[in-house]
């Protein structure tokens, strides 16, 4: 799905899909009824609405199939946000207890990190998910720790948590930026797109009256739903009302409370 559509406002991007199923289907069948002209018999259409009950299981399995795939993924990617942002809030609170220059200055990178994921790195993301840009600052907490050097007991156990902070860090930093690159593959839109139509298809020999002009409307608007639904979740990072960079806020509102409570 081009990454363009998902700049528009949810209304919007809902009601695109939903036309785009929806108006195509009743041009279709108008066309069909008004220039073909064609007369089915009984049993012609019995077959018709077989052949329709079964396409229409085939392809409602597997649109549930990639809806549940699709949330999972939401899921993944929202746990994962949160995760890396309470991994920074713990590697900074642990910074400032362990308290010396160098730590401070470690937490100082660290708070850049922070920073820069919610006015840079997110700002990209929507963008393209598969941007990111924070290589140079994730060494440079890394650095700063390294520079750590424990005079007590006390110390040396509270760097080995401040070390396994970080690894935290960077692993659910990869699980966010894997989460956004995973999308629904092609082919996967071919398959659903061709199995949604073929389910409309046997309705075509329907005769041309009022209710089944309904029954084709519905069944293009549930299927547009279905497929508004797995769009809009197949990129977790492109909208605002999508995952929410709202943990790293609290992260980094959680370091400037701390810091003023030192003071």
């Amino acid at each position: 799905m081009p990454l363009s559509i998902y700049q528009l406002p949810v209304w919007q991007f809902c009601g695109l899909m939903l036309a785009g199923w929806m108006v195509p289907a009743q041009v279709c069948y108008e066309a069909v009824h008004r220039l073909w002209k064609p007369l089915f018999s009984d049993s012609e259409r019995g077959v018709a609405m077989t052949l329709l009950a079964l396409v229409a299981t085939l392809n409602s399995l597997l649109l549930a199939f990639c809806a549940v795939s699709v949330w999972d993924g939401f899921r993944s990617a929202d746990t994962a946000v949160n995760n890396e942002a309470i991994s920074l809030a713990q590697l900074g609170r642990d910074l400032a207890v362990y308290g010396t220059p160098e730590a401070l200055e470690a937490r100082e990178r660290t708070r850049e990190y922070v920073q820069s994921i919610i006015d840079i790195e997110w700002p990209q993301m929507q963008e393209d998910p598969t941007r990111y840009d924070n290589g140079v600052r994730i060494d440079r907490i890394f650095r700063a720790l390294q520079r750590i050097e424990p005079h007590s007991a006390r110390q040396e156990v509270l760097l080995a948590e401040i070390w396994k902070r970080s690894n935290e860090m960077l692993r659910f930093r990869r699980e966010r930026i894997s989460s956004g690159e995973a999308c629904v593959p092609v082919t996967f839109w071919f398959v659903i797109v061709v199995g949604g139509v073929l389910s409309l298809v046997p309705l075509l020999v329907l005769p041309a009256n009022a209710f089944n002009r309904l029954a084709m409307a519905f069944v293009a608007l549930s299927t547009g739903m279905v497929f508004f639904f797995i769009a809009y979740m197949d990129r977790p990072y492109v909208d605002d009302q999508s995952v929410s960079r709202q943990p790293f806020l609290y992260t980094l509102a959680g370091m400037q409370v701390w810091d003023q409570g030192a003071q």
